[in-house]
């Protein structure tokens, strides 16, 4: 019995350092605040004291307790409590999952956070590089840290932080002091980063009914500081307009799926014209939502969240099968359309299986690929080598491409050059812009592009002299409200059925004079 005694008392003092480790780790690790967390607490200091007694009073029981004791915390240490669950490793911050763990174990109780996202993150990051942009990540963690040292703090992913605390703290005055910090740059050795933060702040009296309500209404938030066209340092309190405009957001995005998974995706096209001859000869094809209760969806409030959901795939492939049933029709084949362009999302351009899919469906109707224009934006330039692979394949079954909304980013005459494009269509902001104040940076554009070998399409034509203007300066096609606007793929059939009867008339008319 000595003996047992002896040798508990030496495995008591040989594991003390591995509670004392358990102990200062903890301290060192700073758990979220979460009620498994402070158990794993209390287990520890449980653990240090039995072994501090088992040894001071020689007792075999303390010992034997102080041994499943520790057992305990290594299993929770390895499971519940495994660092990896909660911790962000760029950052030192925790993650969302901890954040998500603590909102839900604390959904009565009050609280108050500030939320910081990096303005146009995937620019930013694309511009600095992943590696260089995870230090300036580690950077920025660091400073809340040392600033914020009270406060649990998390990182969200995609250059979201957010600063939490069930006691009222001044959450003005903490953001303000993130957005003039973030006025300066952030050195990493030689290297220096300007990036642009967006605040803002909201607490428990915004009534959200889960962690997942809480995170959309701050991403809309974020967006739309994002989408303003003069950022503003100003935080944003989020309050009862946000709640509604997430309300909204989530209705539509119901409509989208329901619209999705039923195949009631609409199409409507819109003409295009030549801009010399007034003839009507292709059309674009945009993607229409209809609720009971929303009415018609337009596409600015349901792609962005078809591409943030990953339903813009199954979208894009009902319109374009859709455009091909369309031109595939006996009494649409009449209407003489040179062509129809579609729309692609930079989502969908980089799909590997986008070429395969897009000729099957052709294939299946009989529609020629010339007669299917596909319409692409610069931010599809991101994943350049999938981009000109995916255009290399479609275009040896036949297919064209055109950029569309030149004048809305980034675009330029060298990096236009890179894919072999057929026609660039103007942003209509870029054609309004000349009609409202003009000079001559839409003229010399749409020379070059013309003595480049691109044909040219104005969006945006309003008026009989924005028609008359554009064709002088040898735009060679038209679309906008002046001729009509979007409309069903039936009522399209009807005004393009008119159309040519107008012009057979007023040929007929010509011929008769003569």
């Amino acid at each position: 019995m000595i003996w047992l005694s002896d040798g508990l008392y030496e495995v008591s003092l040989a594991l003390l350092p591995i509670q004392f480790f358990l102990a200062a780790f903890y301290f060192h690790r700073r758990y979220p605040p979460l009620k498994e967390s402070r158990y794993f607490a209390a287990v520890i200091v449980l653990n240090v004291c039995l072994a501090l007694a088992g040894i001071f009073f020689e007792s075999q029981v303390l010992c034997i307790a102080n041994y499943l004791c520790l057992l305990v915390s290594l299993c929770m240490y390895f499971g519940t409590q495994n660092p990896e669950r909660f911790l962000e490793q760029r950052t030192g911050m925790f993650n969302r999952h901890a954040f998500e763990c603590v909102m839900r174990e604390n959904r009565s109780r009050r609280y108050w956070l500030v939320s910081c996202c990096l303005r146009n993150y995937g620019d930013v990051r694309e511009l600095y590089g992943a590696c260089q942009m995870d230090r300036c990540l580690g950077l920025i963690g660091d400073w809340l840290q040392g600033e914020f040292p009270q406060l649990p703090k998390f990182y969200l992913r995609n250059g979201r932080f957010v600063l939490l605390s069930f006691q009222s703290f001044d959450q003005e005055k903490a953001a303000a002091k993130i957005s003039q910090r973030f006025q300066e740059s952030w050195q990493d050795g030689e290297a220096e980063m300007f990036v642009g933060i967006g605040c803002a702040f909201m607490d428990s009296s915004v009534c959200l009914s889960s962690v997942e309500d809480i995170l959309d209404v701050l991403e809309l938030a974020h967006r739309q500081q994002d989408a303003a066209v003069l950022p503003t340092q100003a935080p944003v309190r989020v309050d009862g307009q946000f709640v509604d405009g997430l309300h909204h957001e989530i209705a539509v995005k119901r409509a989208l799926e329901r619209a999705v998974a039923t195949d009631a995706v609409s199409v409507f096209f819109q003409p295009i014209v030549d801009a010399h001859t007034q003839r009507v000869v292709g059309a674009e094809a945009l993607a229409r939502i209809y609720d009971e209760e929303l009415g018609f969806l337009s596409p600015t409030e349901f792609i962005p969240i078809a591409e943030k959901t990953g339903s813009i795939t199954q979208l894009g492939m009902q319109v374009f099968r859709k455009v091909c049933a369309f031109m595939s029709d006996p009494r649409n084949q009449s209407l003489d359309l040179d062509w129809v362009n579609i729309n692609l999302s930079p989502i969908q351009c980089m799909n590997p299986h986008l070429a395969t899919e897009f000729i099957a469906i052709k294939d299946r109707y009989g529609v020629p690929a010339r007669k299917l224009h596909l319409e692409i934006t610069e931010e599809s330039f991101i994943n350049l080598n999938t981009l000109q692979d995916q255009i290399s394949r479609m275009r040896k079954e036949g297919f064209n491409f055109v950029l569309d909304d030149y004048g809305s980013g980034y675009s330029n005459l060298m990096m236009v050059r890179q894919i072999p494009f057929i026609n660039i269509k103007l942003d209509m902001g870029f054609v309004r812009a000349h009609f409202q104040q003009p000079n001559t940076l839409l003229p010399d554009t749409i020379r070059a592009f013309l003595e480049l070998g691109f044909s040219i399409t104005a969006e945006g034509v309003e008026t009989a002299d924005m028609a008359l203007a554009l064709d002088k300066m040898e735009t060679t096609y038209l679309q906008g409200f002046h001729y009509a606007r979007p409309m069903p793929m039936e009522d399209f059939h009807q005004y393009m059925m008119m159309r040519n009867q107008q012009e057979n008339a007023d040929c007929t008319s010509l011929a008769e004079s003569v």
